[in-house]
């Protein structure tokens, strides 16, 4: 049994620090409704209990109602303050307050009127359970979703006084003045209600306040966010529309300046010229920095020949170094076959940004961009870019502002300018994950650098790699497939070898392809969505496109010897049977580049099932992938070739791409025998040849492939 002064004591004291506490707590969130009333909440109670101790000596009607009155008035303030910061009006809490009252009437009758210990303390527990349901219908209702955290110290402690006072309502005996501090039951309900509950209230009360703060952080962040896409929009329509009229100026003075005969009128257009160029290189920046805040758009990396691209940059800016002669030099110290991925554009604007400032602000002497390899790493290196000048110098207390947008060096002001250009390359370094660091000496010169890492590209590491005797690598290659296993599987076999490949899906794609890119070999499927490989060839030979010379491989099932005879009369180079074998496809696009003659056999066993297929697709799929693959194709061939048998009459059209489709897969997963017969049917089809019963014995043939290939499964299994 718990001792009840002690609790007392103990309630009177937790009192006491949750007032302090939540004084703490309200000195943080001033502006935060209901923290203030929650300060009272505990004084209240404080007083309640020092008046339930001053009855225990004097033992009157005054000091029992006094202390009752305060308790229920502590009541009601908590819900009020929670009320409040829930911001909640409804009608429940009138209904609350009303059962309050109602509770300190009964209390007051049986303290009064019919004096009654038991029925009082009746009263008291009802509107406990009362506060307690009235509470937890607003955090399960209203508080849950906003404030998940400060909702489950209140749920759970609400919880827990709701059920002992029920508890005690139901199950305490009647007791008198001698027994009530013997009770279990009243030492259980004053430790959970004046010792237990308020440390939960009071850590309920700042849980909820955090929330609430960070909430509002996030609101004004997302606020901020806004205004700064809202000032990057009105900066970039602002200088659109400004340069029309310096358009007009511009060209305006230029024409007075070239048809005036009036010497006079020279230095006149030659300022308006010079102050409209000056204008539209601050709306240039203005509208670089507005689109850095705007976009956080991703990298687009691409494969680029690091020396050349420097070298081509380099052409691009020594006009202007030569204009002010000033010595320009590039200092490469990276391998000389070096190509790396890089997001070129924003390496490009870093680099002329750099460069552009050095030579504004040095007259004399020389500018260099430095390039060193700092660290070579497995498929990557390290490097450091710096752009280096003999200019006037900077300050040390200002170098640390440069990068700040509008911010300019003494120098700065005095050449003029905007002060967006090193702002502009600070972000872009940052998208790039790096940063410029800058040293500088007075009347010696400045450095800009920057430390990167980037990945080797694809002709580094054809470079790198052993080159077999046997076969070629690094071939531009366009691939014109339509089914996607068979991408797959082609796609991983040629990037073992770093052919760099393109996909067309159908033949119009693979025209415009054609049409547009420069390939080395072109691997053609022979039966497209859309046309024939034969009638893409034909198209070809009719319009000019990148690709007169290039070799094209038949990519194809169909290989009867009438049909390899129509390939090599259209000028095909070669032929790639599937199923598709690595070994094969490897051979044929080496051949290609050579003057070997074709050769177009493929070798298919005449078997129902050929259990190395899967093997061959372990190279490009996990086991898993397989097996999804199997499935579907297994689950779905008998549906698909009752389907084909529908569309036989109706669409003619659709039925042979159907079988087609089928042909290939089943070829590809081994079903051999099933395969070759799917494809003697589509070419009778294409060659509007009756079919007599070929659907109905496809059937059956794949009923047998079916128990052959399960037959397998099952010797697998065991």
């Amino acid at each position: 049994m718990l001792d009840s002064l002690t609790l007392y004591f103990a309630s009177a004291a937790i009192m006491g620090v949750m007032a302090l506490l939540n004084f703490l707590t309200w000195r943080a969130n001033k502006h935060t409704p209901g923290t203030v009333l929650y300060i009272l909440y505990p004084l209240v109670l404080f007083i309640a209990l020092m008046s339930f101790a001053l009855h225990g000596h004097f033992d009157s009607i005054a000091t029992i109602v006094l202390a009752n009155s305060l308790w229920f008035s502590a009541s009601i303030i908590h819900t009020l303050a929670i009320s409040q910061f829930l911001d909640y009006r409804g009608k429940e809490f009138r209904f609350f307050v009303l059962a309050t009252l109602l509770c300190g009437a009964l209390l007051m009758y049986f303290t009064v009127v019919d004096s009654n210990l038991r029925n009082r303390m009746l009263a008291s527990d009802l509107q406990h359970i009362s506060e307690a349901f009235f509470l937890l219908y607003l955090f399960i209702r209203f508080a849950r979703k906003p404030y998940p955290n400060g909702s489950i110290v209140y749920i759970l402690i609400l919880t827990i006084i709701s059920c002992i006072f029920t508890g005690r309502v139901f199950l305490m005996e009647g007791v008198n003045n001698l027994t009530l501090l013997k009770e279990n039951w009243f030492s259980i309900t004053l430790l959970i209600n004046g010792v237990i509950a308020p440390i939960f209230y009071t850590t309920g009360m700042a849980l909820l306040c955090n929330e609430r703060r960070e909430q509002n952080l996030n609101q004004l962040t997302s606020k901020a966010q806004k205004d700064l896409e809202i000032r990057g929009l009105f900066l970039s329509t602002i200088s659109h529309e400004i340069r029309t009229p310096l358009n007009g100026i511009l060209g305006s003075a230029q024409l007075i300046l070239n048809q005036s005969t009036d010497h006079r009128d020279k230095p006149y257009c030659e300022a308006i010229i010079n102050s409209a160029e000056s204008l539209n290189l601050l709306v240039d920046k203005v509208l670089d920095y507005a689109s850095l805040d705007q976009h956080n758009e991703s990298l687009y990396e691409e494969d680029v020949e690091f020396k050349t691209w420097l070298h081509n940059l380099c052409l691009l800016l020594s006009p202007l170094a030569e204009q002010k002669r000033l010595k320009f030099e590039l200092i490469y110290n990276l391998p000389e076959q070096a190509c790396y991925y890089c997001d070129q554009q924003k390496l490009r604007q870093i680099i002329i940004n750099l460069v552009g400032n050095a030579i504004k602000f040095t007259d004399k002497g020389e500018v260099k961009i430095r390039v060193e390899l700092l660290e070579e790493r497995q498929l990557e290196h390290h490097i450091r870019i710096s752009v280096i000048d003999s200019g006037p110098g900077i300050e040390d207390d200002e170098i640390e502002y440069l990068t700040e947008p509008y911010v300019q060096s003494s120098a700065g002001k005095e050449k003029g300018g905007t002060g967006l250009g090193l702002a502009i390359t600070s972000r872009l370094l940052a998208k790039l994950g790096s940063q410029l660091d800058i040293t500088s000496e007075l009347d010696k010169g400045s450095s800009f650098s920057f430390d990167i890492t980037l990945v080797l590209g694809e002709l580094s590491l054809v470079e790198q790699r052993h080159q077999s005797k046997d076969y070629l690598t690094g071939l531009d290659v366009l691939l014109v497939e339509d089914l996607d296993l068979n991408q797959k599987i082609a796609i991983e076999f040629m990037a073992d070898d770093e052919h760099k490949i393109k996909l067309a899906r159908d033949g119009k794609s693979a025209i415009e392809l054609m049409q547009t890119y420069h390939f080395d070999v072109v691997l053609l499927d022979m039966n497209l969505p859309d046309f024939t490989g034969q009638e893409v060839l034909k198209i070809l030979k009719g319009m000019e496109h990148k690709n007169q010379r290039t070799p094209v491989l038949a990519f194809t099932a169909s290989l009867s010897p009438d049909e390899i005879k129509e390939y090599f009369t259209l000028g095909i180079k070669d032929i790639v049977g599937k199923p598709i074998k690595q070994q094969k496809l490897r051979q044929a696009l080496s051949d290609s580049q050579n003057s070997q003659a074709p050769s177009a056999a493929v070798e298919l066993s005449d078997i129902l099932y050929d259990d190395t297929a899967a093997e061959t697709l372990k190279s490009s799929f996990s086991e898993d992938e397989i097996s999804s693959i199997y499935n579907e194709f297994v689950l779905s061939a008998r549906n698909k070739l009752i389907r084909a048998q529908q569309l036989l009459n109706d669409d003619k059209e659709q039925c042979i791409k159907l079988l087609h489709r089928q042909a290939s897969t089943a070829l590809q997963l081994g079903f051999n025998r099933y395969g070759i017969e799917l494809k003697k049917i589509e070419r009778r089809l294409l060659d509007n040849k009756p079919l007599k019963e070929s659907l109905t014995e496809a059937l059956v043939l794949w009923q047998n492939s079916l128990e052959q290939y399960l037959k397998y499964v099952r010797e697998q299994m065991s």
